[in-house]
């Protein structure tokens, strides 16, 4: 066997190992939510069956289920709102916040930085007694607003962190050239500077995002039956006189995944440019 056989061969084996590798690992990761697919498009009679049926005929009376109770149409709709705002509200703090801290030296900005890491590492229950006292002494209990500043309180040191970096990657001779051609400060950060950070502003959202999306204690204390998310809604499925309700609960987590892996599949482009960023090109 010539020298250039055998070097494509292994090539062929290596690239071969490579791919089932990667097939392996994309199993693994799919198996959970292919899992919880399956058991949403299966009867209660097939949920408990043991050995558990690989082949039958899918139903979605779960899903029906769910979606003709007015429960999850408000809880859905709470977790939506609540989610986005705060997601704004976030990025609207945030940016400003990030780049002032990144363009700029003043004094105390290194404790202000270290405070906002400590922050965003405190557990959620450190603050959400303080954050229930004050909510309930200013009339906010049992509000959206009230999980929306919880959700921009533990996603905003996030976004400023993510973001001062990324910020301080863009060469500060685009913004100074824009500033000899007569544009203010305010001018060059909105026509040079937020453009070219698109990819990382993208990338903090999806963080924030996920952070409010997925939450259940602030959620689970701060609201009530008028007011609750997705995630305490799929928590009350887990009681009642007929035991916990696996068709109702795997296809509610169905429903509440498909938001954010359309978000996802839509700004993927920016968000793998923001994830790999570190230079300027």
């Amino acid at each position: 066997m010539s020298g250039s056989s055998l070097g494509r061969r292994r090539k062929a084996i290596r690239y071969g190992l490579t791919y089932a590798g990667l097939a392996a690992l994309l199993v693994i990761f799919l198996f959970p939510l292919l899992w919880i697919v399956g058991i949403s498009l299966k009867t209660r009679e097939e949920i408990f069956t043991n050995p558990p049926i690989f082949l039958w005929v899918p139903t979605f009376e779960n899903y029906a289920q769910v979606l003709t109770q007015s429960d999850f149409l408000s809880s859905f709709s709470n977790s939506l709102i609540a989610t986005t705002c705060s997601v704004l509200l976030s990025l609207i703090i945030g940016i400003p916040a990030s780049y002032t801290f990144a363009r700029f030296s003043f004094r105390g900005q290194g404790v202000t930085m270290i405070l906002l890491l400590i922050m965003r590492m405190l557990p959620p229950v450190a603050i959400l007694l303080p954050l229930f006292v004050l909510f309930k002494a200013v009339g906010l209990s049992n509000t959206r607003l009230s999980i929306i500043i919880a959700y921009t309180t533990f996603s905003l040191p996030l976004i400023v962190w993510v973001m001062k970096d990324y910020f301080a990657n863009l060469p500060k001779e685009l913004e100074e050239a824009a500033y000899i051609d007569g544009a203010s400060r305010m001018l060059a950060f909105r026509k040079i500077v937020l453009p070219l950070a698109r990819p990382g502003i993208v990338t903090a959202a999806i963080l924030s995002l996920l952070l409010a999306w997925n939450d259940f204690i602030f959620a689970a204390i701060l609201t009530n039956n008028s007011t609750r998310t997705s995630p305490v809604l799929l928590a009350a499925y887990a009681g009642g006189e007929t035991g916990t309700n696996w068709g109702a609960i795997t296809a509610t987590g169905v429903l509440v995944v498909i938001p954010v892996i359309i978000f996802s599949m839509i700004v993927q482009k920016h968000l793998v440019q923001g994830l790999s960023s570190g230079t300027v090109k």
